[in-house]
């Protein structure tokens, strides 16, 4: 009787779900803080950039500084992510490089790390950006 309690145990525990590793960063929206190592200025409103994750459907969405953006994304072990066909609106803005820079680096992403208050994304060993975690409005 023994084994066949073990067996059911193990199929049970096999069922069970596995969270992502993303599975918190819903309800949070992330505000770009650094870029290639210079810090951002930061007004403390809707404008500044951001990114608002959707783990459930791994897709992401917020503002570059003016446009919105958004695209998918996938995570794979290891702590590695790509952002995937980032797209956004096509507003002229008059900070429109610094956006422009934000997207590309974006896309370049190649890894993650997460800590209650903040993001960070490498390429290769070198952080080039960083989040800050503030509450949804």
């Amino acid at each position: 009787m023994k084994p066949l309690l073990f067996l059911f145990i193990l199929f049970i525990s096999s069922c069970s779900p596995k969270l992502s590793p993303d599975h918190n960063w819903a309800g949070q929206k992330w505000v770009l803080t650094e870029v290639s190592g210079v810090p951002v200025q930061l007004s403390g409103t809707d404008k500044d950039a951001h990114l608002v994750f959707s783990p459930k459907d791994r897709r992401y969405s917020g503002s570059g500084g003016c446009n919105r953006i958004m695209g998918g994304y996938a995570i794979d072990q290891g702590n590695k992510i790509k952002f995937e066909n980032p797209a956004g609106t096509l507003m002229a803005c008059p900070d429109i490089k610094f956006e422009s820079k934000f997207i590309e680096v974006l896309s370049s992403v190649e890894k993650y790390g997460v800590s209650d208050k903040e993001m960070v994304f490498s390429k290769g060993n070198t952080i080039v950006l960083k989040f800050e975690s503030r509450p949804m409005n």
